[in-house]
């Protein structure tokens, strides 16, 4: 199981002293107890009786982690120029916390933080925000009918869904608005227009910004004329970063509502990231060709 140590990457040990201590050896003796490479742990303080440590890592494994205090201060003490006091101890503000555990409380505390974890989970995953795009919605020369149909989708599946508002034809601010939607704790951030070949749209790179891997198959292609033309075609984006889905459906609105509905199709059958991506681009393929016929 994996720990997201978000901002709270420091530990610290207090009732410690040192005195020409090797600060090296001392960040490779905790990043060895805590399973991480020597680089990725280094010494970020040292004041008297105090040393703290910098994790260089966003995520860390719990089982590797948690109950490794003593470990650390036993290592620490066998450093020459180090002296542990007796009531040396390991702190910190986040999960990092857990290092001072006692190794006979781990198995327990890791079974309720893994339940805890899938219920978290659960939660984020059933909450979406659905964001349009484009100026011509913001000077409301059309009318928005995707947001509604989607969010209502959503909701009769059992999702809590919400208007996010109307993105920029701009990739950085529209990725902006994106990562804000990440960090509330949105599960699935669907947007809809922005994905055809002019050059104001921007959903798919906003996507990329968020997530370089994300899926993005082609519904049409077309050699660029760079008038109207300056892709090389229309396309959709799943992506995915954390636990969090990021969908771009076109604008159009039978377009949009079949993207919808075979996602949240996909969805209930538990389909994967790129599985999303190849149902709902078949889908929109098909419907094209169909039409092109």
């Amino acid at each position: 199981m994996e720990w997201e140590l978000l901002e709270k990457t420091t530990f610290w040990i207090d009732d410690i002293e040192l005195n020409h201590a090797n600060l090296g050896e001392a960040a490779k003796i905790a990043a060895e107890a805590l399973g991480l490479m020597p680089e990725e742990v280094m010494v970020v303080d040292v004041r008297p009786g105090m040393i703290a440590f910098d994790v260089l890592k966003h995520k860390v494994q719990a089982e590797r982690v948690a109950g490794k205090g003593e470990e650390i201060l036993k290592g620490l003490a066998a450093l020459p120029g180090v002296t542990r006091g007796e009531k040396a101890a390991i702190h910190s503000e986040g999960v990092l916390g857990f290092i001072a555990l006692d190794p006979e409380e781990v198995k327990s505390v890791l079974e309720a933080s893994a339940v805890q974890a899938q219920g978290i989970s659960q939660a984020v995953a059933r909450r979406a925000i659905v964001f349009s795009s484009g100026a011509e919605v913001i000077a409301k020369k059309i009318e928005d009918t995707n947001s509604p149909y989607i969010t209502r989708t959503l909701e009769s599946h059992g999702y809590q869904a919400r208007f996010g508002g109307i993105l920029e034809d701009d990739a950085k601010a529209a990725a902006a608005v994106l990562e804000g939607a990440l960090e509330a704790g949105y599960g699935l951030i669907i947007t809809t227009g922005g994905v055809g070949a002019e050059d104001k749209d921007y959903s798919i790179e906003a996507v990329l910004r968020l997530d370089p891997k994300a899926y993005t198959p082609w519904i049409l292609k077309f050699t660029p004329d760079f008038h109207r033309h300056h892709k090389e075609g229309v396309r959709i984006a799943v992506g995915q970063v954390g636990i969090a889905l990021l969908v771009a459906l076109p604008g159009p609105h039978e377009e949009a509502r079949l993207g919808c509905d075979r996602l949240v199709e996909g969805l209930a059958h538990g389909l994967t990231a790129p599985e999303l991506a190849d149902v709902i681009a078949s889908a929109l393929r098909e419907r094209w060709h169909s039409m092109m016929n």
